[in-house]
């Protein structure tokens, strides 16, 4: 098991210039949302001490961590003054195609997107509890990033939790949030990788709590345990060190339950600096642990990342994911991204062909091609795999559509 860590300083004042140019946005400088109000695209909630905003986003080719203003348009949370990807995202299965989509709260606590020219998209359900004071709810980011809808009691006090986007999170571990299994429901509550860097729909990974009662996480891939942490301590564990941030700042981890839940949770403990923290699931089944330290004038990223798969590839660009080895894959062989494009090898034959699942992301695109003897390099797209198998050869070629990349067996020349 490898851990990379990188530390790095980032000029806090510098922060504000690169969102203003990344997000065309107008905040409501309030962080409530209340019947008969409405959050439109160009607008964002922002918590009371300006940790995190809420709002509409486009994820960039480019990075995960720039977000757009053209393309699909989705509900999400980020950090309000750090450019680091989101961490919830409110409609990832339907995304709304322009710039038309609004939030709104009704009487009955449910958060609805509506859009032009199609149906609303529900954000979350009509709580099940009955509302003892009807009509009078609200919507409300806090500094924890939790979205909170619940009862305001007379005089505006808060009153019941009626939904929370803590419960229901996507690629995202933040401090106060818990995974694990709800023992009402019997739902299981846990971290879900997307299946692109551009398509928050749920993808291959899961992070979640070991349902065997070890105090450990899992990952799965697609229903098979794919990493563990070890039994994880406030020092880490044998996977998941955390070495270099707990120079830094101390972790309180959590296994707990209640009559409710039994869950995993973590905090930071009182620190010198102010600590934004989260966890992140990649699409390749990495957790990346992101700490930034943050002082008046600057602040400090700490980025530890576990990775389940081999680092030690001749290629360090290789796509790095976990396989079990095959009659025909040793374990030691690689698929390496190349720009250019696969032919025929001048016989007439195209041994090409193509898988359309829309639930089909890079992993499993690189999982199909291992496990099938004859491939030897695979694409992936929003809407599935396409394949090569023996027979066909790799042409360079340094012009060719940068955005496009060729996954390609190492022994492929």
């Amino acid at each position: 098991m490898a851990l990379s860590l990188v530390l790095f300083p980032f000029i806090f004042l510098l922060i504000p210039t690169f969102l203003s140019s990344v997000f065309a946005i107008s905040p409501l400088k309030t962080d409530t949302l209340k019947p008969g109000q409405q959050l439109r695209d160009w607008e964002q909630l922002i918590s009371a001490g300006g940790i995190f905003a809420l709002g509409f986003f486009t994820p960039k080719e480019s990075s995960t961590s720039e977000l757009g203003s053209a393309g699909p348009r989705y509900l999400g949370i980020w950090p309000q003054r750090i450019p680091i990807n989101p961490v919830w995202v409110g409609n990832p299965i339907e995304s709304i195609s322009d710039s038309s989509g609004a939030l709104s709260i009704d009487t009955n606590g449910v958060l609805k997107i509506t859009q032009e020219n199609a149906f609303p998209i529900l954000v979350n359900q009509r709580p099940a509890r009955q509302l003892s004071l009807s009509g009078n709810v609200s919507a409300t980011l806090l500094d924890s990033g939790n979205f909170v809808v619940r009862e305001i009691r007379p005089g505006g006090v808060p009153g019941r939790v009626l939904w929370q986007s803590f419960d229901h999170p996507t690629n995202t571990l933040l401090p106060g949030m818990k995974i694990g299994f709800n023992l009402r429901t019997k739902k299981e509550i846990s971290v879900t990788s997307w299946i692109s860097d551009q398509v928050p729909v749920p993808g291959a990974f899961r992070l979640g709590l070991d349902p065997s009662g070890a105090n450990q996480l899992l990952v799965w891939r697609r229903g098979e345990i794919y990493w563990s942490s070890g039994i994880l301590t406030n020092n880490g564990s044998s996977h998941l060190t955390l070495e270099l941030s707990r120079h830094y700042i101390d972790y309180e981890f959590k296994f707990d339950s209640n009559k409710y839940m039994k869950y995993f949770s973590y905090s930071i403990k009182e620190a010198n600096n102010s600590v934004l923290s989260s966890w992140f699931l990649d699409t390749l089944g990495q957790i990346t642990v992101t700490n930034v330290l943050s002082s008046n004038k600057s602040s400090n990223w700490i980025s530890e990342s576990s990775e389940p798969c081999k680092t030690d590839l001749k290629n360090s660009s290789a796509i790095c994911i976990k396989e079990k080895p095959t009659a025909c894959r040793k374990g030691s062989e690689y698929f390496e991204p190349r720009r250019g494009y696969m032919m025929d090898n001048n016989n007439g034959y195209y041994p090409f062909y193509y898988d359309d699942s829309l639930s089909a992301g890079l992993s499993d695109c690189h999982g199909n091609c291992w496990r099938n003897c004859s491939c030897i390099a695979f694409q992936a797209f929003p809407d599935g795999c396409q394949y090569w198998e023996k027979g066909s050869k790799f042409v360079h070629y340094d012009s060719f559509n940068s955005n496009l990349i060729t996954y390609v067996l190492d022994s492929v020349k």
